[in-house]
């Protein structure tokens, strides 16, 4: 009977954090801190350029995270605002993820022009006996171009992972990491900046 009142009283605070009040906006934390573990580095690249991120999304404000949704998993008129725009967020932790790696970007000599556009970032929320699971979703498309502006790679990236964090600094931040190591493991992406 515990466990049940337990599940019942977790579900609720979820419900009601993830809800809180579905028809206002919300400004909600981020808080994003690496936490990547790129053990084999790239030995060296081209120069990289990083452009800044296109939002795809289609909201007037950058700085939304997702709809809020009912118990339902209806989609509301309230949103959740990050405290920057999501694009520079991301931006952010492709750069350092790029620097981990041993990529070299952002120099006075750029080889290649790596471009991104923000195609969805939602979340899915999964209830079990005595927990709730948070499943968010980040998909971005990538393209690297050369100096001719040729588009020598492309891909769509999915960070996605399941946490069981309740709040925006706990399931946010592992979906962002799981998207830069897509990135940053991606082998043809790889093979396209190595100067090898």
């Amino acid at each position: 009977m515990n466990r049940l009142i337990l599940k019942f009283a977790l579900y609720s605070f979820i419900v009601s954090t993830l809800t809180s009040c579905a028809l206002t906006n919300s400004v909600q934390s981020i808080n994003y801190s690496p936490s990547l573990t790129i053990s084999d580095k790239l030995p060296s690249s081209k120069q990289v350029k990083l452009e800044p991120m296109k939002d795809e999304r289609g909201y007037d404000d950058e700085r939304i995270i997702f709809y809020k949704k009912n118990m339902y998993s209806q989609t509301m008129s309230g949103t959740y605002l990050a405290e920057n725009p999501v694009t520079e967020i991301l931006l952010n932790a492709i750069e350092n993820g790029l620097k981990e790696k041993g990529i070299q970007y952002n120099s006075q000599h750029e080889d290649l022009i790596l471009k991104s556009w923000l195609i969805k970032l939602d979340y899915e929320a999964i209830s079990g006996f005595a927990s709730v699971q948070m499943i968010p979703e980040i998909t971005v498309k990538f393209q690297l171009l050369d100096n001719n502006n040729k588009v020598i790679w492309t891909d769509i990236l999915v960070g996605k992972v399941k946490t069981k964090g309740g709040s925006f600094k706990e399931f946010m931040p592992p979906a962002i990491d799981a998207l830069v190591m897509k990135l940053v493991e991606n082998q043809a992406f790889l093979n396209a900046i190595s100067t090898n």
